[in-house]
């Protein structure tokens, strides 16, 4: 008996050692300074906010959340090291301590707000509907898409939006906004549910094939993207919002969302002539 007690006393000691749980509320800001790294979850596949590219035969996140981080991590006088995960798992990044925030161009909700801290809305936005060339006569209003086949990406608003707004159609849920594309381009779903920036992303890469829904979106209420971290980190959140409010002020925020737009848009052109060579 003494031995089965010990025995589980020392897994239960071992579990709560090695649960991520156990450590989120451990790297405070001087944590972070003192590690000289603050680590960024985002889930990059979500241009022109964040996306991968090729530099010098490497895979290199770039987008507007990727620089807003650097500012961040200059602030603080530490490296910045972004990890790449799915979007539904990014929550979870920062109650776990295994990453210390998290900017993704996620939006605000309540539920969110009960397990992480939001901080300030550094750009506001709409949810627009993207549909294949070849069924513009067929979804021109909100109602055409009652009882279609509409694609989200896991963990976002616009899945929930989605499912309340629809719910006589068929949600089809994936982890990667390119994944939905290529779905909807192949003909699997009759239409995406996405940001309305993101939207014209992905139109301007594939325009022969898939469009806007001209005139169609839904406002989020008031709020828009906005960066997270763990309720216990107080002192980050502080310095995130002072980082974001100062590119807002001075306008730099504006170059930098207008600085990716433009980025993402010549790699599309420089894609579609190597495809065309």
């Amino acid at each position: 008996m003494k031995k089965s007690t010990k025995l589980f006393m020392a897994l239960v000691a071992l579990f709560i050692a090695l649960s991520p749980l156990s450590i989120s509320a451990q790297r405070s800001l001087e944590d972070i300074k003192e590690d000289g790294k603050i680590i960024m979850a985002t889930s990059a596949d979500f241009p022109p906010f964040e996306w991968t590219i090729m530099e010098d035969g490497e895979p290199q996140i770039v987008g507007i959340d990727a620089e807003l981080a650097q500012k961040i991590a200059d602030k603080i006088g530490v490296e910045l090291e972004i990890q790449d995960t799915s979007f539904e798992s990014l929550v979870t990044q920062v109650q776990s301590g295994r990453a210390d925030f998290v900017a993704a161009g996620m939006s605000y909700n309540p539920e969110r707000e009960n397990v992480v801290n939001f901080s300030d809305i550094y750009y506001e936005t709409t949810t627009s509907f993207v549909i294949n060339n070849e069924n513009v006569d067929n979804f021109k209003v909100q109602e055409d898409f009652n009882s279609a086949k509409i694609g989200v990406q896991k963990g976002t608003i616009q899945e929930e939006l989605a499912k309340d707004t629809f719910p006589d159609a068929e949600i089809v849920s994936m982890n990667k906004n390119g994944d939905l594309v290529e779905a909807l381009k192949t003909g699997r779903i009759d239409g995406v549910m996405m940001d309305t920036i993101v939207v014209s992303e992905f139109v301007a890469q594939n325009e022969d094939i898939i469009q806007p829904v001209e005139g169609l979106e839904i406002k989020l209420g008031d709020d828009g993207f906005a960066m997270i971290t763990n309720k216990a980190n107080e002192d980050l959140l502080a310095v995130i919002n002072e980082v974001l409010n100062e590119t807002i002020e001075s306008g730099e925020m504006d170059e930098i969302i207008q600085k990716y737009i433009e980025l993402n848009s010549s790699q599309s052109a420089d894609d579609a002539e190597s495809t065309e060579e």
